[in-house]
């Protein structure tokens, strides 16, 4: 019976059983069609199943990413959990830097500290950013059944894309935060009347939300975030998402009062928190010459490791 190598790993973690899940399959061979791996990562039912599909040489590797639900062309957890274990599995030696070929676009990853992959943080590159409509604060509050005073109005609510779009959510405080609650019907008809739900989206996939507030449960950290989406017609929430926070990034590199070009943003993100999966992202970026650079990174914690039966 033929079998595939997989690993199990916790992205965004400071130790195991944190962070968001990831699941790698190898597949050089590329034995498995779109439809079996979309089958794999419907049964391993983690935010994103990613499959490594070829080596290209010189430390470039062809990478699918799947939800449970269909193909996406770009997330951030996979890419740094997939680099974490191209790194220390596919390769002789653990390199300072990978570039991972997705569907959207390329990725560079760099290995902080090739020598202890382990311990090592990774950060990946994310595309420009797109920066596409502002919402009102109040018609925000309205249709997705939040309270106006819950919303920190000195910040923007706006949608970005690096790959994949999320609306950028600004709340007063973690008790805001911690109180949050969508409901589906009005969540899914909010993004039904902008044409970002999957089904009337001209990219067919969904628009998530990203909401933050700049109070804190750690010291350490800079902001408190949540993500909330549609997956399988409930509304979930992801425990750490890369994607999401290179767009907040952009945000706090185009909104942060007092920054100017070529200011360094260097902070971390704590999310999952809500949810009993504490994660930390770590962003650092600036805006110069008309550019975005957008840094990503955390640690990946290995799990487990096994064959899968095909």
């Amino acid at each position: 019976m033929t079998t595939l190598p997989f690993y199990i790993v916790d992205v965004f973690a400071s130790s195991r059983y944190e962070g968001n899940q990831l699941a790698v399959f190898v597949d050089l061979a590329d034995e498995l069609a779109d439809d079996r791996m979309q089958a794999i990562a419907r049964e391993i039912n983690f935010a994103e199943t990613t499959f490594v599909k070829a080596d290209n040489g010189g430390g470039r590797f062809v990478v699918k990413i799947f939800t449970p639900e269909h193909e996406v062309p770009f997330a951030g957890h996979p890419s740094i959990g997939t680099s974490y274990v191209i790194a220390k599995f596919l390769l002789p030696d653990v390199p300072v830097r990978l570039v991972l070929e997705l569907a959207h676009s390329q990725i560079d990853i760099t290995i902080l500290q090739p020598n202890a992959i382990d311990d090592s943080v990774l950060f990946m590159r994310q595309a420009q950013p797109e920066f596409r409509e502002q919402l009102p604060h109040a018609v925000v509050a309205d249709e997705l059944g939040i309270s106006l005073d819950q919303l920190d109005e000195s910040w923007p609510v706006q949608e970005i894309s690096t790959g994949l779009p999320y609306i950028i959510i600004p709340l007063k405080n973690l008790a805001a935060m911690n109180e949050l609650t969508l409901d589906y019907t009005s969540f899914r008809g909010f993004l039904e009347k902008r044409n970002k739900y999957r089904t009337n989206s001209s990219t067919g996939h969904s628009t998530s939300l990203f909401f933050f507030t700049t109070e804190t449960y750690e010291p350490a950290s800079s902001f408190n975030t949540r993500m909330r989406l549609i997956e399988n017609e409930v509304v979930s929430e992801d425990a750490a998402t890369g994607s999401a926070n290179g767009c907040f990034l952009a945000y706090l590199l185009r909104y942060q009062r007092n920054l100017r070009p070529g200011d360094v943003i260097n902070a971390t993100v704590e999310q999952g928190f809500q949810i009993n999966r504490k994660s930390y992202v770590y962003i650092n970026g600036r805006f110069q010459h008309d550019r975005y650079e957008l840094n990503v990174g955390g640690h990946t914690k290995l799990v487990a490791a096994g064959s899968w039966f095909i």
